[in-house]
């Protein structure tokens, strides 16, 4: 328990392991977008990654306790939470996410990261955007920043116009429309061409997600009828946010503006429903290239931060 000045009322602020039950879910999935409402700003762990972790079963089935071990919540005398720590995959990467009224508590998560969770690891590091209440917490506790890693923009859909440029041929459907399971699988295989057992399977946990739409799976068609590139939204429809996860051309059609057309699609579609602002991430030279020629109102940087021991 730490106490925290707030003028000159003092607040009592708890912490707690986070507990596997839709309870604890859906405050921490209203803390995240809450978040952004707060802030204006994407947080490094957002919605929609939150609902992907909480379905991710491998490292589950390899630590029951996986949950508990690798998340973290503080709160105030109201329950309300006001800072979460997440590893999402174990290992010595966390994140910290904390609440804006709540700044001198990023000193105490990241010493309990140090001294409670990171105990015994020999290195730690996270991603932060610049504006994360945890960054100067994190540099007066030894971390040094390291690397740029990717970029996050963001997309103002009420006042841009997005058209459908497509070579003559080729055409958008939504993926909902005729293209079955095994085909998106193959699809999303033969883009990434990672080998990773776990890409057919993005397809089986995207369908239970809070914030999935199936009316935003888009593809690209080829002359022949095959979907060649493809992008997934993820709707926060409250307060009118989405986040495009998971976009991909497939290697022998690239470099054709395929992937903007079906990333405009998409944008097309969201503004449609009402849905005001939307993000995307990339993290290689490509993807930043293909997302900024989409316009994006506002680009902010992400940094990565280590601390060996």
């Amino acid at each position: 328990m730490m106490r925290e000045m707030n003028g000159d009322e003092e607040i009592k602020a708890f912490n707690e392991k986070y507990v596997d039950t839709q309870e604890n879910f859906n405050n921490v999935h209203a803390f995240l977008r809450k978040m952004v409402t707060l802030t204006g700003k994407l947080q490094t762990w957002e919605f929609v990654r939150f609902e992907f972790w909480n379905r991710y079963e491998a490292p589950k089935s390899a630590d029951p306790n996986f949950m508990e071990n690798n998340a973290h919540l503080w709160k105030n005398e109201a329950g309300e939470i006001t800072g979460l720590f997440i590893s999402e995959s174990g290992g010595g990467f966390f994140s910290l996410i904390v609440h804006p009224d709540y700044p001198h508590l990023a000193d105490e998560m990241v010493a309990w990261t140090r001294n409670v969770w990171g105990k015994g690891k020999k290195k730690l590091n996270t991603d932060c955007y610049p504006y994360g209440q945890e960054v100067q917490a994190l540099l007066d506790q030894g971390f040094v920043q390291d690397s740029h890693i990717g970029n996050t923009r963001r997309y103002d859909l009420v006042h841009m116009d997005y058209t459908l440029n497509l070579e003559e041929g080729f055409s958008i459907r939504c993926m909902t429309e005729g293209i079955d399971e095994g085909t998106k699988s193959d699809l999303m295989e033969q883009i990434f061409s990672s080998g990773d057992s776990n890409v057919g399977s993005i397809e089986y946990w995207r369908k239970d997600l809070k914030s999935y739409r199936a009316d935003l799976d888009f593809t690209v068609m080829d002359e022949n009828g095959r979907p060649i590139a493809f992008c997934f939204g993820f709707v926060d429809q409250d307060n009118g946010i989405a986040v495009i996860e998971t976009i991909g051309t497939h290697p022998d059609y690239r470099q054709r503006g395929f992937g903007k057309s079906v990333i405009s699609a998409c944008f097309i579609r969201l503004k449609e429903q009402g849905v005001t602002t939307a993000y995307i991430t990339g993290f290689s030279a490509e993807a930043n290239a293909l997302y900024q020629s989409l316009h994006p109102v506002e680009i902010t940087p992400m940094h990565s931060y280590v601390y060996e021991d």
